[in-house]
């Protein structure tokens, strides 16, 4: 990229800063709703881990339609179903991998 005059250390000080920027605010704001602790996002590891295998490993844009699909799906089911909105995300993660094991966008290899 410097090649083309691109400043490549400000562009990755700039993307950078552009990312924890706004983890800095949404930090802030959830302050004074919610006990801050250094294990605040452990529950989530997991569900974040099936949606990126469920997307395919390696693509952004399996992982992001999966997120929001997934979402939308979590959420009916806590409206409908209460009890199953825990293990919703785990069942279609298991019958994904039964039928495409890399995944919704992931390569075969």
């Amino acid at each position: 990229m410097q090649a083309f005059g691109i400043n490549v250390p400000l562009m990755v000080m700039l993307t950078y800063a552009g990312g924890a920027g706004p983890a800095a605010i949404a930090g802030v704001l959830a302050a004074p709703i919610i006990q801050i602790t250094p294990l605040m996002g452990s529950n989530l590891i997991i569900v974040v881990f099936a949606v990126v295998v469920i997307g395919g490993m390696g693509s952004i844009l399996g992982s992001i339609l999966t997120g929001l699909v997934l979402g939308l799906i979590e959420g009916l089911t806590k409206v409908f179903y209460p009890e199953a909105s825990n293990i919703v995300v785990f069942v279609i993660m298991a019958i994904v991998l039964i039928l495409r094991p890399a995944g919704l966008f992931g390569k075969e290899r």
